[in-house]
C-alpha cells in the first residue's frame, strides 16, 4: 500500500453527496412569492412598508417564536447585521472595540463603518472563541463594546465575557453566523449580549444564497436597528414632518444618523422560512456525523477531537481539530492533511471541487493587510500597532495545530463515513513515507 499523493491509489474518487439546502418546499415558497409579483414591499418611509411585506414579517415572528427573541430584524446580510449592531450601540470615531483574529473579516472590520478602532484580543486553546483574560487586558477608557464570535458553532464563554462587560459598561454584539441552532445557559446562541447576528450565506445551517438575521431583547435597540437598515435619515424625516418633534421612540443617535439599504427580499424570507423548519433536523445531521467520524478518528494519538463548552450545545458549521506534531515523530500538519486530501474526493457541485479540509482556518485578521498596512482611514488616523505575536495562541493554531472539516455538513452515509476516516487512518499507518 501506498499513499495517493506519492502515487498510490487513493481511498476514494467518487464524489461526496452535496450539502442538503433547497429542496421542493423552498421552491414552492418562491412560487408563492413569484405569484404576488412583489419581491420586496419595503419602502424607506414612516409607513406601514417600513417593516416589510408578508414574507418578511412571517420569518421575523417564526424566528422570534423558535429562538425566544424578543425582536428580529431581516438583513441581507450578517455582515450589514454586525454594521448595524455597532450603529445602534452608538458608536462613534476613536471609540475602541474589542474584536477576534480567527472569524470571518466582517467580525473585526464592523466597527470601522462608523469610525471605531478594532482591538484583537486572543482566543481560547480548546474552544477557539475570545480569551477573558486577554479582553481584560485590552481594556481602558476608551473601550465601547466587544464583538463575541461563537466560532466553528460553539457559543462563547457567555458568563465570563458578560461579567467583564457588565463591570465595565460595555456592550456585547454576539457574532452567531456560525452557530445557528446553538444553545447554553437556557438560552440559543445570538442572545447572550445585547445584539445577535446570524448569517444565511450558502455552507450555513439556513440559507437563502445571501442574508442575515439581526436579534435583540431591548425594544430601543431594535427600532434603531430597523432605522439604520432602512433609510434611517428618510424615515427620520417623516417621524418629525408627521408629529412636528424630534422627540421619536428610539435611540436617537445623532452622530449615526445616515442609514443604509440593507434589506432581506421577500423572496429571501420566504426560503429561509422553510429552512427554520428543518434547522433542527439540519443540526441532528451534522451532530450525528460528527460524533461517528470521532469514533473512527479518536485512535489517532495526535489528533485532538472537537471538545464542547460545559453546558453547551454545538451546532457544528464546522468540525475543528488540533495537530500535535509531537505525536506524530514531528510531522507538520500540512504535510499530513494534504496527504489525506489527496486520499478523497470533494463533493458533488462544488464549484472548485476541492476537498473540504483545510489547514489553518484564515490567517488571524490583525496580520492581513488591512491592518499590518493601515490601509483604512479609522487606523490611520488612531494610530494602533498590529503586531505579529500579540495574539500568539491564534497565530500558532493557524501556522501549526488545527485543521477543519466541512464533510459532517453533508448527508453521509455509513459508506461516506468510513471512507473518511479509512482515508485518516491510512495516512497515519502509512506517515513514515511524508517523514
Amino acid at each position: 500500500m501506498k499513499l495517493a499523493i506519492n502515487g498510490g491509489k487513493p481511498v476514494r474518487t467518487k464524489e461526496f453527496p452535496e450539502q442538503e439546502t433547497i429542496g421542493l418546499e423552498e421552491f414552492k415558497a418562491m412560487g408563492r412569492v413569484y405569484d404576488h409579483t412583489r419581491l420586496s414591499h419595503y419602502r424607506g418611509n414612516w409607513s406601514e412598508s417600513f417593516y416589510g411585506g408578508p414574507e418578511i414579517q412571517k420569518l421575523e415572528a417564526e424566528w422570534m417564536e423558535k429562538f425566544g427573541s424578543l425582536h428580529a430584524v431581516p438583513t441581507n446580510s450578517c455582515t450589514s447585521a454586525l454594521q448595524i449592531a455597532c450603529g445602534a450601540i452608538g458608536l462613534k470615531p476613536g471609540d475602541e472595540v474589542i474584536v477576534t483574529p480567527w472569524s470571518m473579516t466582517c467580525s473585526a472590520t464592523a466597527p470601522l463603518m462608523w469610525g471605531a478602532v478594532p482591538v484583537f484580543a486572543d482566543i481560547e486553546e480548546d474552544y477557539f472563541c475570545l480569551d477573558p483574560e486577554s479582553v481584560k487586558r485590552k481594556i481602558n477608557k476608551k473601550t465601547k463594546a466587544i464583538i463575541a464570535v461563537d466560532l466553528f458553532g460553539q457559543p462563547y464563554d457567555v458568563p465570563a465575557i458578560n461579567q467583564i462587560a457588565r463591570a465595565h459598561n460595555l456592550s456585547i454584539i454576539e457574532d452567531a453566523a456560525q452557530a445557528i441552532g446553538s444553545k447554553g445557559h437556557k438560552s440559543y446562541a445570538g442572545l447572550f449580549g445585547d445584539f445577535g447576528c446570524y448569517s444565511f450565506t450558502q455552507g450555513k445551517h439556513l440559507t437563502s444564497g445571501e442574508g442575515g438575521m439581526l436579534v435583540t431583547q431591548r425594544h430601543g435597540l431594535a427600532l434603531e436597528a430597523r432605522m439604520l437598515m432602512n433609510h434611517k435619515e428618510a424615515v427620520e424625516n417623516d417621524i418629525f414632518d408627521q408629529v412636528g418633534t424630534r422627540s421619536v421612540p428610539y435611540n436617537d443617535n445623532p452622530h449615526n444618523g445616515a442609514g443604509f439599504n440593507m434589506r432581506l427580499t421577500e423572496l429571501q424570507a420566504a426560503i429561509v422560512s422553510e429552512q427554520l423548519k428543518k434547522l433542527d433536523r439540519f443540526v441532528d445531521m451534522r451532530t450525528n456525523n460528527i460524533f461517528e467520524l470521532n469514533l473512527g478518528l479518536d485512535i489517532i494519538p495526535a489528533i485532538e477531537l472537537t471538545h464542547t463548552r460545559e453546558l453547551c450545545t454545538h451546532s457544528f458549521y464546522a468540525q475543528a481539530f488540533k495537530w500535535d506534531s509531537k505525536q506524530a515523530g514531528g510531522l507538520h500538519r500540512d504535510v499530513y492533511i494534504n496527504a489525506v486530501k489527496a486520499e478523497l474526493a470533494g463533493e458533488v457541485g462544488r464549484l472548485d471541487k476541492g476537498v473540504p479540509i483545510g489547514n489553518g482556518y484564515i490567517k488571524p485578521i490583525h496580520l492581513m493587510p488591512l491592518f499590518q498596512e493601515k490601509r483604512h482611514w479609522v487606523l490611520k488616523k488612531y494610530i494602533r500597532e498590529y503586531k505579529k505575536g500579540s495574539c500568539p495562541v491564534a497565530e500558532r493554531l493557524w501556522k501549526d495545530e488545527l485543521f477543519l472539516s466541512m464533510y459532517h455538513a453533508l448527508p453521509l452515509t455509513d459508506q461516506d463515513r468510513a471512507d473518511i476516516i479509512e482515508a485518516f487512518c491510512k495516512v497515519w499507518q502509512l506517515k513514515e513515507e511524508l517523514l
